[in-house]
Parts: C-alpha cells; sequence; structure tokens
C-alpha cells in the first residue's frame, strides 16, 4: 500500500503542476464579478464547519458555495452541494469532488476557488481555479503536517498509507503549494514554514472562529476537572490523557476527567481506563453535540497531541474560560501563554503535565486569573466577529464583495 501511496501521489501532483502552470499561460485572468466563492474540502464534523464556514459566508461575499462529502447545516449565503454517491463509490469520493466541482465552476461562476488540506481539495482547487482563469486559495489546516513527508502523518487515508516519509513526494508538494496566489494559515510558526518553502505569494493568520459565550462560570461552581476534546486518534494521543489522569489521581483521589470523541483509538482508550482502575474518575463520552455546555462545566482542558495546528476545541474551551494544559506543538503558543493564559509543555513531559494539573486544581484564584486571561485572548483572535473582519479585509482583493460583511 505504501508503494501505490507514493506512485498515485507523485502521479497526481506531478500531474496537477504540469496542468496548472500550462493553464496559467494560456487561459487569461477574469476580474471579479460575480462575489461568489467555491470552496471543496472535508469536514470532519459539524463545529469544524461551524468554526470556518460562518465567517466566510458573513464577510462580504454573495454566495460560497462548498463541495463536501455531506451535509452539515443550513447556513444563510451558503449552498451546500453533495456529490452522487454512486458517482462517489465508482471513482472515490475525492475524484467526485473534482467532478462536481466542476459542474459548480461552470453554474456559478465563482470569482476565488478555496481548498482546504492540499490532497484532495486544494489540489482540485488549483486545477479548477486555472481552467476557468481565477486566483486560488490554499488553507493550509495543519500546518507543516500536511507537507512535510509528503504528508504521511496526515490523516487523509492516502496521505497516512505513505507510512513513512518521501522525499519525492515531499518536494512536488512544496512545488504544488508555489502555485496558490493565497495562503491562509492557522498561526506564526505555519507561516514561517511556508515562506521557508520558498511561498512568495500573500499569506494571512486566520484561525477557525469561536463562538464566546456571554456568561461564564467560576472554578466553584464547575463539576468535571479536567476535560479532553478530540477524535480519538494516535495523532491526538488520548492514552497520554489518561496516564496523566491516573497519576493526577493518586494526588487528587476524586479528580472526574471526561473524553468527549469518538474514533479508531476509542476501544484502546476505554481498555487503559478499565487497565488503571479509572472507572471512578474517566467517563467516556463518545460523539457529543453538547460539547458546549461540557466544557462550560470544566476547570481544564487538557490537551495531548503529538501534532496540532491550532485546535478549534482548544479556542473553544478557552473562549468559556477554561484553562489549557497542551502540548506545545503546532501554533498553540500563540494563544497559550505559560502563565498567563495557561500552559504548554513538551508533549512527553506527563510529570510537567501533571504537576501543573494537580496545582492548578487546588488553586480556584489562580485557575479563575488564568480563565479569565484566555478568555480574552480568544475574542480577541478568533471570536466569530473578528475572524469575519479578518477575511473580508483579505478577500476584497479576489472576491466582488459588498462595501461592508453581513452582521454576525
Amino acid at each position: 500500500m505504501k508503494f501505490v501511496a507514493r506512485i498515485a501521489l507523485s502521479m497526481t501532483y506531478a500531474f496537477a503542476i504540469c496542468i496548472a502552470s500550462l493553464l496559467s499561460l494560456i487561459v487569461p485572468k477574469r476580474r471579479p464579478a460575480s462575489g461568489r466563492l467555491l470552496a471543496i474540502g472535508t469536514f470532519h464534523n459539524p463545529n469544524w464547519f461551524m468554526a470556518h464556514i460562518p465567517p466566510l459566508a458573513n464577510c462580504g461575499i454573495d454566495e460560497i458555495i462548498v463541495v463536501g462529502d455531506g451535509f452539515m447545516q443550513q447556513l444563510p449565503n451558503v449552498r451546500m452541494v453533495v456529490p452522487n454517491r454512486f458517482v462517489a463509490a465508482i471513482f472515490s469520493r475525492s475524484v467526485a469532488k473534482l467532478i462536481w466541482g466542476f459542474g459548480c465552476a461552470i453554474k456559478y461562476k465563482p470569482d476565488l476557488y478555496m481548498g482546504y488540506a492540499i490532497f484532495p481539495a486544494a489540489t482540485w482547487a488549483l486545477l479548477l481555479s486555472r481552467l476557468f482563469g481565477r486566483p486560488c486559495c490554499f488553507q493550509l489546516t495543519s500546518g507543516k503536517l500536511e507537507l512535510e513527508g509528503g504528508g504521511n502523518r496526515a490523516e487523509n487515508r492516502l496521505l497516512a498509507s505513505l507510512k513513512t516519509p518521501s522525499p519525492l513526494v515531499e518536494r512536488l508538494a512544496f512545488t504544488l503549494t508555489r502555485q496558490f496566489d493565497l495562503m491562509i494559515v492557522r498561526g506564526s510558526q505555519a507561516e514561517d514554514y511556508v515562506r521557508k518553502l520558498g511561498y512568495i505569494g500573500p499569506v494571512a493568520t486566520i484561525t477557525g472562529s469561536v463562538t464566546i459565550p456571554e456568561t461564564v462560570q467560576g472554578p466553584g461552581e464547575r463539576d468535571i476537572d479536567l476535560i479532553y476534546v478530540a477524535r480519538l486518534t494516535r495523532r491526538k494521543r488520548p492514552d497520554r490523557y489518561i496516564e496523566i489522569v491516573k497519576r493526577v489521581a493518586q494526588e487528587i483521589p476524586g479528580v472526574k476527567a471526561v473524553v468527549v470523541g469518538d474514533g479508531p483509538e476509542y476501544e484502546p482508550v476505554r481498555q487503559q481506563v478499565i487497565a488503571a482502575g479509572l472507572q471512578d474518575n474517566v467517563e467516556l463520552l463518545g460523539l457529543r453535540h453538547d460539547v458546549p455546555d461540557l466544557v462550560a462545566r470544566s476547570r481544564l482542558f487538557v490537551l495531548t497531541s503529538r501534532w496540532e495546528g491550532l485546535s478549534i476545541a482548544l479556542l473553544e474551551a478557552m473562549s468559556g474560560a477554561v484553562v489549557p494544559v497542551a502540548s506545545d506543538v503546532g501554533d498553540l503558543a500563540d494563544v497559550v501563554k505559560n502563565g498567563v493564559t495557561g500552559y504548554l509543555y513538551d508533549e512527553d513531559d506527563l510529570d510537567s503535565f501533571t504537576k501543573t494539573i494537580v496545582d492548578l486544581l487546588s488553586n480556584e484564584e489562580l485557575q479563575t486569573t488564568l480563565a479569565m486571561s484566555a478568555r480574552q485572548a480568544v475574542i480577541d483572535k478568533s471570536g466569530i466577529q473578528a475572524v469575519t473582519q479578518q477575511w473580508h479585509d483579505v478577500l476584497r482583493e479576489y472576491v466582488a464583495m459588498r462595501d461592508n460583511s453581513r452582521s454576525v
């Protein structure tokens, strides 16, 4: 499978680079006229969709056409387009999105094409944009994780099938990245990374958006000590979280922790809880639709990921005045400042995780100070109104936009 993945990705990227370069020479560039944006992506859950699409839909464009794998939620100014299941079964979901994207390009004539993640969404968006003489935006959703080693650590099945880094696929991915007209990243480290790749176009740092709760409770009014919210995969390392809870329970026997999420590591985590005798301390809640309510009841948000871009779940927790204690990965340091808005540690430093959590749970005054600082940091950087304005400022050059964005 590794060999097949390398061949498939190498051929796809090489083809995309050649065709996009050729089309750039022969297809004339067109001025913005329709006020529409065509976005292609895989939206794993409604929370992720709601974090990214509403600010785009409300930033002043007339309509955003979203080509995805399934219907998420009805929103003003958003047209959801889902490829036919029969076609997807024959050609794969990836190719089906390219076919449907082509149909939408003809029908709606968007001003700007956008892809979430390099493969396949951004690759397809680039080909379509060049075919129709429009600019293309690449949303680098997971930072260097998507490109480094060819993407072998990404969650996309074909990329993950690489297993180990592929220098050839990596070089082709870098070359493809340099073709885009606009790059959106989640944080400063990701921006530095794409500049080192030789990308010379405009780069904007825009996080996913967060709906800020109007009111929050103090630590003493919350009945969940630790909350973990993530898709349960090896990349997210939920096993580390359970090990940390085990250590904290040795100091605070009555500690209450929850795990919110589902995924391939759910059963191993359940077995780990049983083996550690933590059934009275840890509750596995699975996939939930009341995450904001659970966050509102929590004191500390623990993130033990091996890799991240900028976690939406972490931002949502901080907006609800929950103190983050997380791995120092990706662009988390842009919002989590040690001793100010939370704490970051080396992903393997479980001793520091444990000590900090014990200290925080024993000090409500410190919890409150950090929690309110964390909340304000997210309001300023990732509140939905702030993100909507950021998109408005960035896209004015590419889309026929109204002078004023819609109210959020």
